[in-house]
């Protein structure tokens, strides 16, 4: 089961992949679990993940954001929105997109999700979002579809570092009752934490590698993307202002 599974998280040249399930589980589960997570969207025309973090801004990887860096548009729940501009960070898989004059604040039926800023992630439970084909862990995912809909899954956070943190894939007797993973459209998306606060994003998907599940630590860079998000308003503005900016 472990050989399957380890081979079908790393088959990036199927299509749009998606969370995969436990396989004594219903699928209608997680895609239930999913709809409390409206601020986690599908990207596209790249096929990838990300979480609506203010009214015109995704938190996604940096690899999405560099497939996305000279496009002027871009979908987003597979609506159309003009893409202002793209941030990835530099030495880290993390990244933004500023969504420009194309996003209408009426489409915005759900609030943003906030940050977590604390440092005590460790052996948190978390819940990771994605769209598209189903799969089970250890089954072959089915080539032919790609439903592009929403699920999600329950896991732990089990080894933390400074920039990273690892969700471990468990045997069924130790799993969480919804226990999901990564496929292969995954990445990009967030896990969430839920707190007295609320539900906060604490992760960004960066990559799968056997067993382990590795999520970009989002409280480490939280300086890095308030600040990139202030300095591309304010470059925005002041093209608005000298009339650079006008269409």
């Amino acid at each position: 089961m472990r050989a399957a599974f380890i081979a079908l998280v790393c088959a990036v040249s199927l299509p749009a992949g998606a969370i995969l399930i436990r396989a004594d589980r219903d699928d209608a589960e997680y895609l239930e679990l999913a709809t409390k997570y409206a601020a986690s969207v599908a990207i596209g025309p790249v096929d990838a993940e990300g979480v609506l973090i203010a009214p015109s801004w995704v938190l996604t990887s940096a690899r999405v954001a560099r497939a996305l860096d000279g496009k002027k548009n871009v979908t987003i729940d597979g609506k159309g929105y003009k893409l202002k501009s793209v941030h990835p960070h530099p030495t880290a898989d993390i990244g933004l997109l500023f969504l420009g004059s194309g996003y209408r604040h009426g489409d915005l039926d759900f609030e943003p999700a906030r940050l977590y800023r604390a440092d005590d992630e460790g052996g948190k439970t978390v819940v990771i979002v994605g769209h598209g084909a189903n799969g089970k862990i250890g089954s072959p995912l089915a080539r032919e579809s790609s439903d592009r809909r929403k699920r999600a899954a329950v896991n732990t956070i089990d080894r933390l570092g400074k920039r990273e943190f690892d969700l471990g894939i468990k045997p069924a007797d130790l799993a969480s009752d919804l226990q999901g993973a990564l496929g292969a459209g995954d990445f990009g998306g967030p896990a969430f934490v839920e707190t007295s606060q609320g539900l906060l994003v604490a992760g960004i998907a960066t990559s799968a590698n056997g067993e382990w599940q590795t999520y970009v630590r989002v409280s480490t860079f939280v300086p890095w993307i308030e600040e990139t998000m202030v300095d591309a308003v304010r470059r925005d503005l002041d093209e608005l202002l000298d009339g650079s900016g006008r269409s």
